[in-house]
């Protein structure tokens, strides 16, 4: 047993003396086995990467068990024959396909004719009539006609009618350049208010009435070479003539105006983005013939530069530089004509806007007759130069709402307005028509408003309110100019074919020369109703003075009480 362990143990020592020589000396050159270059070795482990209390998605390309695809070396390509293509397509499929539909971009239909007639009470009919025609691809015909009239409300003659028109004629005499005509006429008569006062000697109790006549034409040829670039030219004139006739000799007076107007404008791009340049020049001359000092004539010509620039996107300047000469019956001057609007877009919801500027200006018979139809028939005509300022913040929070707000302030030079003339019958004073004084004024107006589309085509409305200072040079106020205003209105379309509307307007009370008071403020609420039949008919309804309300545009005429109309509107 002593010698079996001795031989196991020199059996061991042995084995263990041979490994240890093979891994303690190099391998032969002449071995049997390949040599193995280290960077041949090819080290593949798994790693997964741990990011604790992050949650995202796996790292962009990395995949810790790849896809191995192998390409079969004997593959042979798929061959569909025409039978087995045939034979796996379904009876329901064998038919031809229904080609794509095709899309057409339609023009909206455009009626060629709106008209809406009705009838109120105190003898009042309505009509406006507007149509359109296009007469070939290069030419097109528009046109409108306003009438309204209305019998006597009061226990004297006291009815009016106002009717006018135009057409335009639009001629496209080459690919940019365009030609258009516009005439227009008027056709106006009203009744005075009675003058007869126990101390108005030598006035009859007959009312005198007022008519209007007049008519004018203008050319106007467009060149536009882009929106940027292009040049427009103007020349037209107008006849205007106004009669007051009355028993009373002392009362008839008439007024003839002819004017004639002409101007060029020329716009072109810069060297930089976003900025235009442009010139225009203007002449207007007009002559008027009254009864009570003759013929007169007056000129007004201006010319200057201006320049048009966007700045970061945000700030748009428009600044212009010119100068004008003015020569009437009283004076002439020359002007220096600047004017600087800045309008800046904070953000995409605010608005700012602030402009100063310094213009000359010259109303027209025409302009004051339609201002004041209880004007005397001949009048004298003064131009007048403007100074002032203006600041404007607009809030637009969502599409379709606006809220606004500003302030502006301005310095006229022989601004015009009107007061009763005075007279002198039985020792005591008395006041007839009204007539035109110039006078040094200035105007401070403080205004907001809102704007509101609450329901898109469904409910709207919108309001504006003013509070003004109107200051003549001796401290006075302005007669008939109200120191607080406010105007609003809304729409609502409950259905697609019914529209419902009002409107209101607030006038404070206004200074008053013949009888030392002012004038009662008053509060006009008006209301309406449209609903279209079908696509050509429809009717309507209207209230008008809804409260009732007495009040007076002017001293001396009280405007008509509450009045319904109705009517039909037809769409060609």
């Amino acid at each position: 047993m002593k010698s079996f362990s001795t031989l196991l143990f020199t059996a061991f020592l042995c084995f263990s003396g041979n490994a240890f020589a093979q891994d303690g000396s190099p391998a032969p050159q002449n071995s049997l086995l390949p040599e193995i270059n280290p960077q041949d070795i090819e080290i593949r482990s798994e790693f997964r990467a741990r990011f604790p209390g992050l949650r995202r998605q796996p790292i962009l390309g990395f995949n810790p068990k790849p896809r191995v695809f192998q390409i079969d070396p004997n593959r042979m390509p798929f061959m569909e024959s025409r039978d087995q293509a045939v034979a796996n397509i379904s009876i329901t499929q064998l038919d031809r396909p229904e080609p794509p539909k095709k899309s057409v971009l339609e023009i909206p239909y455009r009626h060629s004719a709106f008209v809406k007639a009705g009838f109120g009470n105190y003898i009042s009919p309505e009509f406006d009539g507007y149509f359109f025609s296009d007469l070939n691809d290069q030419s097109s015909i528009t046109g409108s006609v306003n009438f309204q009239s209305s019998g006597s409300h009061l226990d004297v003659p006291s009815g009016f009618r106002y009717l006018n028109g135009d057409v335009r004629y639009r001629n496209e005499l080459k690919e940019d350049l365009t030609l258009t005509t516009d005439i227009n006429f008027t056709s106006d008569f009203n009744r005075m208010f009675d003058l007869t006062t126990p101390v108005s000697p030598g006035i009859t109790a007959a009312i005198p009435e007022k008519n209007y006549m007049g008519s004018g034409a203008e050319l106007t040829l467009v060149q536009t070479n882009n929106s940027l670039e292009g040049w427009t030219a103007t020349a037209g004139g107008n006849f205007y003539n106004t009669e007051l006739s009355a028993e009373t000799a002392t009362l008839n007076g008439e007024t003839k105006e002819v004017t004639f107007n002409a101007g060029f404008s020329n716009k072109w791009a810069g060297q930089r983005l976003y900025e235009t340049f442009s010139v225009n020049a203007d002449v207007d001359v007009g002559s008027y013939d009254n009864s009570a000092s003759g013929a007169e004539t007056w000129i007004m010509g201006t010319g200057g530069f201006q320049y048009r620039k966007m700045i970061n996107f945000s700030l748009h300047l428009n600044a212009d530089a010119g100068a004008a000469y003015v020569k009437d019956a009283f004076s002439s001057r020359i002007y220096f004509t600047p004017e600087i609007t800045l309008r800046w877009n904070l953000r995409d919801a605010i608005t700012i806007t602030g402009r100063v500027s310094g213009k000359p200006g010259m109303l027209t018979v025409q302009e004051h007759q339609q201002a004041n139809r209880f004007l005397f028939g001949d009048i004298g005509l003064r131009h007048n130069y403007t100074s002032g300022a203006y600041g404007e913040i607009e809030l637009q929070i969502i599409e379709g709402n606006r809220i606004f707000g500003g302030v502006s302030y301005e310095i006229i030079k022989d601004y015009s307005y009107y007061t009763r003339t005075a007279e002198t019958g039985a020792g005591q004073t008395y006041y007839t028509y009204y007539d035109l004084n110039f006078g040094k004024a200035n105007v401070f107006e403080l205004f907001g408003g809102i704007t509101q589309q609450l329901v898109p085509e469904k409910f709207w409305f919108d309001g504006r309110f003013y509070a003004r200072s109107p200051k003549l040079d001796n401290g006075n106020t302005i007669p008939y100019h109200e120191k607080l205003g406010v105007n609003g209105s809304f729409s609502f379309k409950p259905v697609k074919e019914l529209t419902l509307n009002s409107w209101a307007q607030y006038v404070g009370k206004r200074a008053s020369v013949s009888n030392g008071e002012d004038l009662s403020a008053f509060l006009l609420f008006n209301a309406g109703a449209e609903y279209r039949i079908n696509k050509k008919f429809g009717v309507y309804v209207k209230v008008l003075n809804i409260l009732g309300q007495n009040y007076e545009l002017w001293d001396g005429y009280q405007e008509r009480p509450l009045q319904v109309f109705g009517g039909i509107t037809l769409n060609l």
